[in-house]
């Protein structure tokens, strides 16, 4: 009896680390590889950021000709459906993230217009 439950044992710890080992790989499989990228020019102190499918608009020191708050125009330009644009007010010396946006696929890139 002590071998038969031994080995019933054994067998399920097998089953268990395939069954773990083969949901590893199939996560692996299905989840793509994230990736970040920037414009590389800075607009007024902010700039675009975007990754596989968000967008953001973040300012490191946000900057206005004037003492009025900066307007700066942010493009998500989204794979396979429309592209979205908003309008945003940001304070003179704003350090963070001022908008942000999600496309359903994929996103191709995010512009910050002053």
């Amino acid at each position: 009896m002590n071998s038969i439950a031994a080995r019933i044992m054994g067998t399920k710890a097998a089953k268990g680390v395939a069954v773990a080992a083969l949901s590893a790989a199939a996560i692996g499989l299905a989840t793509p590889a994230s990736s970040a990228y920037n414009e590389s020019t800075w607009y007024g102190g902010c700039r675009g950021y975007w990754y596989t499918t968000a967008g953001q608009g973040y300012c490191y020191n946000a900057q206005s000709p004037s003492a009025s708050p900066e307007t700066f125009l942010i493009t998500y330009d989204c794979n396979y459906e429309l592209d979205k644009q908003r309008f945003k007010h940001v304070k003179n010396g704003f350090v963070g993230t001022f908008d942000s946006y999600e496309c359903t696929f994929k996103i191709n890139s995010t512009h910050v217009k002053s």
